[in-house]
């Protein structure tokens, strides 16, 4: 392995991890079982968000069984980690994941055969499978398909398509050639961060990238496992999920229509607010929770979007 990653890489992974140890050491030692297509050479950056937990012992561990590339990056936020791993990565082709992810062994050669068969493409999505720390409540069983999203969980079927502005790559699983990064990086005003729900930020990289002319497929061979501990799988935790992108819509979406304002907001958002908080609450007595779920994600949309509503479109 010393000497394969003394070579100039042909591909980049990369994971950007923030306090993570436990199951960034499962990650890593999952990446030690990849299938690297004979001819491929490849590079792992991690880039230590600041951590303050055993991050780097962890690291060390791997430094010698994995093509491993430590990188720090000190300002928080998970856009900042991901920009600074595009401006160092070696390889023509950057494949992210993240430091919570059990990838497929074929998962590497997958994609190496996606770069080959479709050259001209830019952005590649793979399958993300939920991995339940523990079984989760019945509720959620019933209703996960309307919000696979919120977890990460994408699974597009068993063949490949062309992407398109409804059907992008989540960042758990996904692959963009390096020279289309540095054109449109991520927007540092999204991303995970301490205290902050706000999300989107490779949604929007992905749509901004399709939007001016690149392509994209799917890759359904390439899957990885994501995991989902307890404390997420609350409704606690899927309020804080789509009031973060109610507040991304608010930033960078379309938020006028031309009705009349109430405390300086548009009156339709605060009658979504109402109208989908009641809907929430008598499904919670009449509904099961496939139908209920929905209202309650439109009503918390809507609230994160008069938190950060911003007149106008900016993307």
């Amino acid at each position: 392995m010393t000497e394969l990653s003394a070579l100039t890489p042909q591909i980049s992974v990369v994971i950007c991890t923030w306090n993570r140890s436990r199951l960034l050491r499962l990650t890593l030692e999952q990446m030690t079982r990849l299938d690297v297509p004979a001819g491929t050479t490849w590079e792992l950056i991690v880039v230590n968000n600041n951590c303050s937990d055993d991050t780097d012992s962890v690291l060390a561990e791997f430094s010698n069984r994995l093509p491993l590339v430590r990188l720090l990056e000190p300002t928080p936020g998970k856009s900042h980690a991901g920009n600074h791993a595009i401006r160092e990565a070696k390889g023509e082709y950057i494949i992210w994941t993240d430091d919570d992810v059990l990838v497929d062994p074929n998962w590497l050669k997958a994609y190496v055969q996606a770069f080959a068969e479709w050259p001209q493409a830019s952005i590649f999505a793979g399958a993300i499978d939920p991995w339940f720390e523990e079984a989760p409540p019945r509720w959620l069983e019933l209703a996960f398909t309307k919000v696979a999203h919120a977890y990460a969980a994408l699974d597009h079927g068993p063949t490949g398509f062309d992407l398109s502005h409804d059907k992008y790559p989540y960042g758990a699983n996904m692959a963009l050639k390096r020279s289309a990064q540095l054109r449109e990086p991520y927007d540092t005003r999204l991303g995970p961060r301490p205290n902050s729900g706000i999300r989107g930020e490779e949604m929007i990289m992905a749509r901004r990238l399709l939007a001016s002319g690149s392509t994209g497929r799917w890759v359904p061979e390439a899957r990885v496992r994501h995991f989902i501990p307890p404390n997420r799988q609350t409704l606690a935790y899927l309020r804080e999920y789509f009031l973060g992108t109610g507040e991304v819509l608010g930033m960078l979406g379309r938020n006028d229509t031309g009705e009349r304002r109430a405390f300086g907001r548009p009156l339709w958002l605060w009658k979504e607010v109402v109208s989908a908080e009641l809907a929430y609450r008598l499904g919670r007595v009449f509904q099961s929770p496939e139908n209920w779920v929905d209202a309650f994600g439109r009503a918390n949309v809507a609230r994160g979007r008069l938190k950060r509503y911003v007149s106008g479109r900016t993307v």
